[in-house]
């Protein structure tokens, strides 16, 4: 029998935990932060913050996504925004996920 993850919360955007390949994404896990505090922080650094959860098998995390979309396409300024982000909020709060290129074995 295979393991299914529902989702918990009807009506909000659900996000794979690990990134489609060719994309990433930056987000924050909204847990054990102050939210309001966060929303200043994000929208200081010019992200305009939509609320994701990302379903695992044993929890759901509800998540601030700040950016999601292809690698090619990522902001040149994201890294810096990130290294500011973690530097001002509790950095193990941060996801930024990159999926990865599928290869195949002999």
């Amino acid at each position: 029998m295979t393991a299914t993850i529902k989702p918990i919360i009807e009506g909000i955007k659900t996000l794979n935990g690990i990134p489609e390949q060719g994309k990433r994404f930056l987000s924050v896990n909204l847990a054990n932060l102050d939210v309001v505090e966060l929303m200043d922080i994000v929208k200081e650094l010019g992200f305009k913050p939509e609320l994701v959860q990302i379903p695992y098998q044993t929890h759901t995390e509800v998540h601030a996504l700040l950016w999601h979309g292809f690698i090619v396409d990522t902001p040149p300024d994201l890294e810096a925004k990130f290294d500011e982000l973690a530097t001002r909020i509790n950095a193990d709060a941060i996801r930024y996920a990159t999926g990865g290129w599928v290869t195949s074995m002999p």
